[in-house]
């Protein structure tokens, strides 16, 4: 299914959130962000939409983007991170690193390359064509019995502080899980409680 990136933008300081949605543009989705979801419920009359792109390559684009205008270190966005939360995280191969050669206007005809990691019978997927032993399949089973990522521990590296859950450690940061994730995987936040502090699972 395809979706779209959009751009919302305060018309009273001008400060803008950028961000992607699977789904059709008239589903009435606003957003995730949660500095940017706080603005908006006090003022909604207050921002304004700009859709971007629309396509199958939503998620590419907006990672790309983020990254390029370094949204989670820049003032004028609400953004806290410059990974595409919503869908695969990391992905860097050479195809989407060519999306900086595109326009907008071409972006918005569809025309951004599908990131080689999300097709998982092609021959540019690192495991096509092999097949983990079944050493590593009782490895990562075990790993996965009974606990998700949001349960795992977590450990706020610099200060030592632990919480016994992703979800704790969101709540005590004021930020959502997805986000917390993606800073445990390790993108750096620039402003907020979270300001340059590293997580790990414990």
């Amino acid at each position: 299914m395809s979706g779209f990136v959009y751009l919302w933008r305060n018309t009273e300081n001008g400060k803008m959130y950028l961000g992607s949605h699977k789904g059709s543009i008239d589903d009435k989705y606003i957003g995730s962000g949660t500095y940017f979801k706080r603005a908006y419920k006090k003022n909604p009359e207050l921002f304004e939409r700009t859709i971007i792109y629309e396509g199958e390559d939503y998620v590419e684009i907006e990672g790309y983007l983020l990254k390029l205008l370094n949204a989670s270190k820049n003032d004028l966005f609400y953004n806290l991170t410059n990974a595409s939360v919503g869908g695969y995280i990391g992905c860097n191969t050479e195809e989407v690193k060519k999306i900086r050669g595109l326009s907008i206007s071409k972006a918005k005809k569809g025309k951004a390359p599908v990131c080689a990691f999300r097709d998982k019978t092609g021959d540019k997927n690192p495991m096509y064509g092999r097949n983990h032993s079944d050493e590593t399949k009782n490895k990562i089973a075990q790993t996965r019995i009974g606990v998700s990522n949001s349960k795992k521990p977590v450990v706020e590296v610099t200060s030592g502080m632990r919480f016994e859950r992703v979800t704790d450690a969101a709540n005590y940061y004021g930020i959502t899980v997805p986000t917390m994730i993606v800073l445990i995987r390790g993108e750096r936040i620039g402003r907020g409680k979270c300001k340059n502090k590293i997580f790990n699972y414990v």
